[in-house]
């Protein structure tokens, strides 16, 4: 169930406009959020990071390294699917709504990707809300699945051009994958990197990406005292990277990684 979840969700658009009501995950369980509450958590709040990366190739036509011959960088919009989907009924971005941006200057086009902190309750809580109000998920069974503890802190990555994926392989993409403490400047590197696949097997949809909460000696590698971190992911020659700022992942319950 927790990779259909996953898998469903493509990418909510960028919304233009913050929403005058006050932040859901502080205000009111997670089971009285709506689809605009959803939306909120999953695109402009502390643990989602909606970021833009050269698509590694300029409108001559020439493709990067990881992105295969013929792949159309641009093609359709983010979002897509209705109640419970990655789309959520969100607005439409800036340029062409998270695909690769269409540059007539022959400037490099961007790819949007959204850089979420799964691991998080108020994610989890998001995604399975999500799947409540759509009606593919029971309310006990979201609570249940909710109750379950994360081993690992996790940073899922998606989009609705994931291409830059396609040819990569999960050891490569592990390997050019870390979290840098700010203020310890630790990297931590991931543990484990699972591709979230369309149900056919052909399609990359998300990538799950765990990093270990201890060190091979024991100590947190993040502590109490820290107060972010930078994340990078580079398959081919597309660089992803998010900051996430430790101070502001606060729900109703306390820190919330």
């Amino acid at each position: 169930m927790r990779k259909a979840i996953i898998g469903s969700f493509a990418i909510l658009a960028i919304a233009a406009l913050a929403w005058a009501s006050s932040d859901p995950w502080k205000d009111k369980p997670f089971q009285q959020w709506d689809e605009k509450d959803v939306q909120k958590v999953l695109s402009i709040s502390p643990w989602s990071r909606m970021i833009q990366a050269d698509a590694g190739f300029d409108n001559s036509g020439s493709v990067p390294s990881g992105l295969p011959q013929g792949s159309s960088a641009g093609a359709g919009a983010a979002g897509g699917g209705g109640r419970g989907g990655m789309g959520g009924g969100g607005g439409s971005s800036p340029s062409r709504a998270g695909g690769a941006d269409d540059q007539t200057g022959g400037g490099v086009p961007q790819l949007t990707f959204a850089i979420r902190w799964y691991s998080s309750r108020t994610v989890r809580e998001a995604m399975l809300r999500s799947a409540v109000l759509a009606g593919s998920l029971k309310e006990d069974e979201a609570e249940k699945q909710l109750a379950q503890p994360t081993e690992d802190y996790q940073v899922l990555v998606s989009g609705p051009q994931m291409s830059a994926f396609q040819s990569a392989e999960e050891a490569g993409v592990k390997a050019r994958t870390a979290l840098v403490t700010k203020k310890g400047k630790l990297k931590i590197e991931p543990s484990k990197v699972d591709f979230q696949r369309s149900t056919d097997g052909k399609t990359i949809r998300a990538i799950l990406i765990s990093f270990p909460k201890r060190t091979a000696t024991g100590e947190a590698t993040i502590g109490a005292e820290e107060k972010g971190a930078d994340f990078s992911c580079s398959p081919g020659k597309v660089a992803i990277k998010a900051s996430f700022d430790f101070s502001k992942m606060y729900d109703a319950q306390g820190r919330d990684l």
